[in-house]
């Protein structure tokens, strides 16, 4: 594909994104106004100084480590809480992110563990999918 036919869905993700990004400040400044913002976030392992890193990164890190764990063939749902959790926020976080969206596209010839902050943690988990034979 060229650059001029991925425009249109380059602009979509980008839309997208900024979309999810107010809705998630609205709902932080709602939790807020409650008094309930600091609670919350403990829930999530988070804490008021990490808010604008997740504001920022928030766009499609989820759809990004499920396609990830997907194309490697883990199941999400069979991964510890805190593990999970663990790798969104590093997600999230992530400065490279279009290097994973060229990877789960299929056009990048290099190995996930070059570039993805999760790669320890997803090599555990495929080494417990297929546990060496003794």
């Amino acid at each position: 594909m060229t650059m001029l036919q991925d425009l249109p869905q380059t602009v979509h993700r980008f839309v997208e994104r900024q979309r999810k990004r107010r809705q998630l400040r609205r709902e932080l400044a709602q939790l807020d106004a409650m008094g309930s913002l600091d609670a919350v976030m403990a829930d999530c392992g988070l804490v008021r100084s990490q808010v604008t890193r997740l504001i920022d990164g928030c766009g499609d890190s989820r759809e990004l480590l499920d396609r990830m764990l997907g194309r490697l063939g883990i199941d999400a749902d069979r991964l510890a809480v805190e593990s999970l959790r663990d790798m969104t926020w590093a997600c999230t976080t992530c400065p490279d992110k279009g290097k994973c969206r060229q990877w789960l596209s299929g056009t990048e010839e290099v190995e996930f563990r070059s570039f993805c902050p999760n790669a320890e943690q997803l090599d555990d988990a495929l080494s417990k999918l297929r546990p060496s034979r003794v």
